[in-house]
């Protein structure tokens, strides 16, 4: 990495909105002890805090481990399905859709060359995975299955049907040494089911929890598959642990984790109550998904914490941008910049787009010559003085480029705001009731043995809630 190549995040823009440099000298010796109580692992739930240094010592161990696997599947796929929801896909998601080309799955042998990635059990929609195994008759597909447990519902049945799929396209033999599963290394509902059907599969450590585990082989596995150069991944990150948890560096000029966390907790505690990522290319909207999970579970609790929301810019400029400029002045954007954009090419190639000259009289002849990245970057220095003269507080990520290591350098920066700012506001950044109040619900409608008190209470309050209603007039 050359020197002057480095992750900044300018406030320059919260704070000719709203005084943030006077709260922030006021919240720093809050921030610091939050710090503190987290790399110690005497915070809240310091049981799920092992993610803190996994990318230090265990995530290289892990490289090694899933090298004969990611060979094996290479050998005889075309395509893997990850099976997954919340933090055990959207971490993969967003890091594959960033770093491949996005037209893959046209021309796979040109654009691609190695396993395309397939998505399923993130929702329980019939019709989008129907249409998945209508696609997966055009390649030769393996599996791997990504929970904890093994008993969330939506990659349960997804699961299920795609082991019948492998089962009947492939033979059961051959099928079984198609699938691969990613859980809890001790015990759960996975790993009783790998076990049994002599499943190779990797750990997901007790201490690590869901939104906070890309670095382990939830990622890494079918990252490396695809193609994805994980060391360098995981290089990034490590990188950002020496230079965030270090003792020596608690200067919010140099800790960019510190400042964020504190930023964020401020604004908040300031009535801004809602934080918008925006992303510049539509390769980045998974990991504006992925940035939500993060902080919108780790955030919401008792009834306080920011809403994480998202807008991929230039587009949203013309359907969002409007409420940004001369909406309720409850919101704050946080944006991606990448400095040094570029397509990859086949693979391996940085490639700019120059506009050329044209005969069409379209009035932008003034723009011959110039790289489309001249533009993107004039939008968005207009775009953040637009917005912080409509009093919108805007923070900038610059991020060098859009590649393995500087992407594993922020997402752990994130990941490590998002457990200082949690502890510093006096929440518990690592659990997640809520998430249990639908399933409980569902799993009593559902018939789930154990439930079944509880179902005619629910089905009870639904017949009373369905008296409001607005009906169309006409019917057909």
């Amino acid at each position: 990495m050359s020197q002057e190549k480095r992750l900044v995040l300018d406030w320059t823009k919260v704070h000719d909105v709203f005084p943030i440099e006077k709260h922030l000298s006021q919240e720093t010796n809050h921030l610091l002890a939050a710090k503190k109580a987290l790399i110690s692992g005497k915070g809240k739930s310091p049981e799920f805090t092992g993610w803190v240094d996994y990318v230090k010592e265990e995530s290289p161990i892990q490289l090694n481990a899933i090298k004969q696997t990611v060979e094996t599947i290479c050998s005889h796929s075309d395509a893997v399905v990850v099976v997954g929801i919340g933090g055990s896909l959207l971490g993969t998601k967003a890091v594959y859709e960033a770093l491949t080309h996005s037209y893959a799955l046209i021309n796979q042998e040109t654009f691609h060359r190695r396993p395309v990635l397939f998505w399923a059990g993130h929702h329980i929609a019939l019709d989008e995975l129907a249409e998945l195994l209508d696609a997966l008759d055009s390649y030769t597909p393996s599996l791997i299955v990504v929970s904890k447990s093994g008993g969330t519902t939506e990659p349960a049945l997804a699961f299920r049907v795609l082991k019948q799929y492998l089962d009947d396209r492939f033979g059961a033999d051959e099928a079984a040494h198609r699938i691969f599963a990613i859980t809890d290394p001790s015990d759960g509902t996975l790993l009783k089911i790998a076990k049994e059907n002599n499943y190779p599969y990797f750990p997901i450590p007790k201490n690590v929890g869901g939104r906070y585990s890309i670095f382990t082989p939830v990622g890494l596995l079918p990252l490396a598959i695809a193609g994805i150069n994980v060391t360098e991944f995981v290089t990034g990150a490590q990188q950002a642990f020496e230079d965030c948890t270090s003792d020596k560096n608690h200067s919010l000029e140099t800790n960019p984790a510190l400042c964020y966390a504190g930023i964020r907790n401020i604004l908040y505690a300031n009535k801004f109550k809602i934080e918008s990522l925006c992303t510049w290319t539509p390769k980045a909207r998974g990991i504006a998904e992925w940035w939500k999970q993060l902080f919108g579970e780790s955030d919401g609790k008792e009834n306080t914490g920011l809403f994480p929301t998202s807008a991929n810019f230039t587009t949203d400029l013309h359907s969002l941008g409007q409420y940004f400029q001369d909406g309720e002045r409850h919101i704050f954007a946080t944006h991606i910049r990448i400095i040094d954009e570029y397509s990859l090419l086949k693979g391996s190639l940085k490639r700019k787009i120059k506009i050329p000259h044209s005969t069409l009289n379209d009035g932008f002849d003034f723009l011959t010559g110039h790289d489309l990245s001249y533009v993107q970057n004039e939008a968005q220095q207009g775009t953040f003085l637009a917005h912080s003269d409509g009093k919108v507080p805007t923070l900038i990520w610059e991020v060098p480029e859009l590649n393995a290591w500087w992407l594993g350098y922020w997402m752990y920066v994130n990941m490590l705001a998002c457990g200082i700012g949690g502890y510093a506001r006096g929440i518990n950044p690592f659990d997640q009731p809520g998430v249990e109040d639908y399933k409980n619900n569902m799993f009593a409608l559902m018939g789930k043995p154990g439930y079944a008190d509880k179902a005619a209470q629910i089905r009870g309050r639904l017949n009373t809630g369905n008296r409001l209603r607005s009906l169309g007039l006409t019917s057909k």
